[in-house]
C-alpha cells in the first residue's frame, strides 16, 4: 500500500493547521484537491473535482459542521476521516472512517493514510497509529 499517491480535499478552518496538514501530504506525495473552511466550499470542491478522500474538521467557520459534510461527503461514496479535538463518538455513515485527534504531529499522517488505505481495502491494518482512532 505505500506510495499510492491519493486524491485528498482537506476541510480545515484553521489557516495555519490547513497549511501543515497539506504540506504534509504533499511531502509524502498525496494530492491535496483543495482547502475548504465551510460546508458549502467543501462540497463544490468534491463535486469539481472528486477526491479519493476527505480529511474533516468537526467545528467548521461561520458555525458550519464538519461531522454534517462528512456525512454527505460519505453519501457520496468518497471516505472520510475526522481530524479534530472534538472527535465524535460513531461515524454517522459507514464511509466516516476514523479520528485523528488534535494536536497530532504532521508526520504521523503518513501512517494514518496508509492505515486508512489497508481499511479501504475492506482489511484492518496491522498496526494502527496510535493517533488513529477507526469507527
Amino acid at each position: 500500500m505505500m506510495g499510492d499517491a491519493l486524491r485528498i480535499l482537506l476541510v480545515e478552518d484553521e489557516a495555519l493547521v490547513a497549511m501543515l496538514v497539506e504540506d504534509a501530504l504533499v511531502l509524502h506525495g498525496h494530492i491535496v484537491t483543495g482547502i475548504a473552511d465551510t460546508r458549502a466550499e467543501a462540497l463544490a470542491l468534491a463535486e469539481a473535482d472528486r477526491p479519493d478522500l476527505a480529511l474533516c474538521d468537526v467545528r467548521l467557520a461561520h458555525g458550519d459542521c464538519g461531522r454534517g459534510v462528512a456525512a454527505t461527503l460519505a453519501e457520496r461514496g468518497i471516505p472520510c476521516l475526522f481530524l479534530s479535538g472534538n472527535c465524535p463518538d460513531v461515524a454517522d455513515h459507514p464511509l466516516i472512517l476514523g479520528c485523528v485527534a488534535k494536536p497530532f504531529q504532521a508526520a504521523a499522517l503518513d501512517r494514518v493514510i496508509d492505515a486508512v488505505l489497508v481499511r479501504l481495502a475492506g482489511k484492518m491494518p496491522e498496526r494502527v497509529p496510535a493517533e488513529l482512532r477507526f469507527y
